[in-house]
């Protein structure tokens, strides 16, 4: 098993990195959505990461997963896709899915993007299948139109080991706003992130029933982040896409969460760089600050969580394009470690910079509104906490971590 980014997923992170140097600044982040920069995305195939290639997109989404491999296929067999061996693949592969979004949401997470890269690729998982989600796969591979998703609160496995993990962001938000994928109140308006100026929402219903919301007026509600673009969307009167889509969404659900946790070690990775800097530069008594250990440990604790928590991510996007059995408890202590990693990057940034950290003015607050809302979406720590602790205290024992061989 390789989790080091391949030689193609360095060159497409690297060149997201460029594009959003140069076109996703603090002040443009400030502006919020831009059509411009998203078709500038689309430039890259960022908005079709996983739109399938007969719809104009890049065609990395689910062609690979648990039911494409017999009971012979992990290790040493071959695969009836051609593909290498679980454990062998080569350098020079295209990158996968789960791993290619990584390195893009990190990307995103580090310049703090205002569009919903992550929401395009979950959409494009619940409609890769479907012909009736032509138009919408389209649209997101041109950089046309944006998606949104609302999809039900996953609940952690029966049997889950009850947990009292406190919350994932260590500084508290500003105001106690929705911060999850999706908030239902009142019933049958859920809360969905990006809404307020998305093309498409694409709602999964309790009941599993796929839907894309009607084009009912949509209100805007206050969110710790602005620029995720919370608004309560109307689910009736849209078009059924699917039915019986519970599975499908369950998916999408632990790509979303993946996904997430990279945006969030992208977030950690950004604050870190700007605080060093700043402790360089910032002269009290005579000296700057970051020559003092106490600034030193504080940071270097930091570090360390972002560094142990990348490969937690990358370890989960392997399992998920991979089909692994354990591929759901890997996702879920992929946004766990993200979570506290983000959290404690939250908390000791802010602590360097001091109050100034606090203000809109300041840039480093961009990054701190990111992580209190991200933490939040796509299941917080305590329910992936419940999830984790539900697969490995199963009474048939925990999901194995590889197949066996």
């Amino acid at each position: 098993m390789r989790l080091a980014p391949t030689p193609d997923e360095q060159l497409f992170a690297r060149t997201a990195r460029e594009l959003l140097a140069a076109r996703c600044t603090p002040a443009d982040v400030r502006a919020g959505f831009s059509r411009d920069r998203w078709r500038a995305l689309a430039g890259i195939g960022a908005t079709g990461l996983l739109v399938p290639e007969e719809y104009g997109g890049l065609g990395l989404g689910s062609g690979l997963g648990a039911d494409d491999y017999g009971p012979d296929d992990y290790g040493s067999g071959g695969h009836g896709s051609g593909r290498q061996p679980l454990g062998e693949q080569r350098l020079d592969e295209p990158p996968l899915g789960a791993r290619a979004l990584v390195a893009l949401t990190e990307e995103a997470g580090r310049a703090c993007l205002p569009e919903p890269l992550l929401e395009a690729a979950v959409a494009a998982e619940l409609l890769g299948g479907l012909p009736e989600g032509a138009d919408v796969l389209r649209g997101l591979a041109e950089g046309a139109v944006t998606v949104a998703v609302s999809l039900p609160a996953p609940d952690p496995a029966p049997g889950a080991v009850p947990t009292s993990a406190p919350p994932p962001a260590s500084v508290p938000p500003p105001a106690s706003v929705p911060t999850s994928v999706s908030v239902s109140e009142p019933a049958g308006q859920p809360v969905v992130a990006h809404a307020a100026h998305a093309d498409h929402v694409l709602v999964v219903t309790e009941d599993g029933e796929l839907r894309e919301a009607g084009s009912g007026p949509r209100t805007p509600v206050a969110g710790v982040d602005p620029n995720r673009g919370l608004a309560r969307v109307a689910d009736g009167g849209g078009r059924v896409l699917a039915r019986e889509w519970g599975e499908a969404a369950g998916k999408a659900a632990r790509l979303g969460a993946i996904g997430a946790a990279a945006d969030l070690v992208g977030a950690a990775a950004a604050m870190l760089e700007r605080t060093v800097e700043y402790a360089k530069g910032r002269v009290q008594f005579g000296s700057p600050i970051g020559e003092r250990q106490a600034v030193k440990h504080r940071l270097a604790d930091v570090l360390l969580a972002v560094e142990f928590a990348r490969p937690v991510v990358a370890r989960a996007a392997y399992a998920y394009d991979h089909g692994l059995p354990s591929a759901a408890r890997d996702a879920a202590m992929a946004k766990v470690f993200a979570n506290e990693a983000a959290g404690k990057a939250a908390r000791g940034c802010l602590q360097v910079h001091g109050a100034i950290g606090y203000t809109d003015e300041y840039d480093l607050s961009l990054w701190l509104r990111r992580v209190w809302a991200l933490s939040g979406a796509w299941g917080d720590s305590t329910r992936h906490r419940a999830a984790v602790a539900a697969d490995l205290f199963a009474q048939d024992g925990p999901s194995p971590s590889c197949p066996p061989r």
